[in-house]
């Protein structure tokens, strides 16, 4: 691997992805890692008059032309492809388990592209636990897996093979143009087994430009079993992502003009108390865990906006954590991210694309 790596240790990605906000300082639950997406408000437009505008292009890619309309003849066609997919990935599993249903737009609402979606199925052997499996029939790749329940015994490898295995098991469910071989992508690794779990997990994102996407391709491995125990690919067709970053990399808007934005969005809408509450504004690596997971200048290639029917092109952002004296107090005594909040702000135009801001005292702000 000859794109940049890290190695996180101790309690740094024991949140690797999403924060739930419902509070003033949010606690990091490695159990909930991949399943648990953050929602957050949505704000109207809002553009500053200073802010220089870029010339947008329309991209002239659309999810469509990787996932047209199928009728029920390829719907089974697909089905009986992507067991045969499974059998080759995965060669333990009861292929008598493996009943396939069409899930068109995803199960939790997460992908607005068609799944092939196979729920409670089973190994020959070796493994008691019900699994579940999500097949992308555009790709024909595997982009869930994952068991029902959790339960380890004692490590039986070492970290540093179980990283190996991961990335092999990446390499194996992607093909040749695995992310894992991608020298521009970025990639985190995780040995952190503080919490119980003989997990090694490794996380990779995709860039462009030198920044990364938001969504990201991961891998659990159990060191009890020997054997991969997650797998999570939510990263859009590279194709269909190409197409539709047609932006500049170089953000028009700086960071502290994000923040300044916010700030007075803020006096807008009259939340004074805030001045009170000693807010600051971390560059992600510059904070004690260093990256969790993403940069703050980041694409943001959310579902809504890849698979949309007339999509625009994936914008550029700002993405900013805020904490408040009290929460990075508490942070010293527990040992939880100081996290208070969250905005997005468009890194070319100065749009507040998003907010969210939660405190214990005050409630759940919703900025609209």
């Amino acid at each position: 691997m000859s794109g940049k790596k890290r190695i996180i240790a101790a309690s740094v990605l024991s949140c690797l992805i999403f924060v739930i906000l419902i509070s003033g300082c949010t606690t990091l639950n490695a159990e909930n890692i991949e399943n648990t997406p953050v929602t957050t408000p949505t704000l109207a437009a809002e553009t500053p008059g200073t802010a220089p505008q870029q010339v947008i292009t329309k991209p002239s890619v659309s999810w469509r032309d990787f996932y047209p309309e199928y009728d029920e003849q390829a719907k089974s066609r697909l089905i009986e492809e992507a067991k045969d997919e499974i059998m080759r990935v995965i060669p333990n599993v009861d292929r008598t388990t493996l009943k396939g249903k069409w899930v068109e737009l995803g199960r939790f609402m997460e992908h607005d592209r068609p799944t092939v979606e196979f729920e409670k199925l089973k190994y020959k052997s070796g493994d008691s636990r019900e699994f579940i499996i999500s097949v992308d029939p555009g790709s024909m790749k595997i982009v869930e897996y994952s068991p029902y329940g959790a339960q380890y015994g004692q490590s039986r490898i070492s970290p540093k093979e179980a990283e190996a295995k991961t990335i092999d098991f990446i390499k194996l469910a992607q093909g040749e143009d695995s992310i894992a071989n991608d020298p521009d992508a970025e990639m985190i690794v995780n040995r952190d087994t503080s919490d119980g779990r003989p997990i090694v997990s490794v996380t990779f994102w995709k860039t462009n430009g030198g920044v990364t996407y938001e969504h990201y391709v991961s891998a659990e491995y159990d060191m009890s079993r020997d054997k991969i125990e997650r797998y999570f690919d939510h990263l859009a067709n590279p194709e269909l992502l190409s197409g539709l970053t047609t932006l500049s990399p170089e953000p028009d808007i700086t960071f502290d003009e994000a923040i300044q934005i916010y700030e007075d969005r803020i006096a807008k809408i009259n939340l004074n108390y805030l001045d009170d509450l000693g807010l600051e504004y971390p560059k992600i690596d510059d904070l004690e865990y260093t990256k969790m997971g993403q940069d703050n200048l980041t694409w943001w290639d959310g579902e809504d906006i890849v698979y949309a029917d007339n999509p625009d092109p994936i914008p550029l952002t700002w993405y900013i954590r805020c904490s408040t004296e009290k929460c990075r107090q508490d942070a010293l005594e527990t040992g939880v991210m100081p996290y208070s909040g969250e905005f997005r702000i468009d890194a070319h135009t100065g749009e507040i694309c998003r907010a969210s801001y939660g405190d214990t005292t005050k409630g759940f702000i919703s900025l609209v």
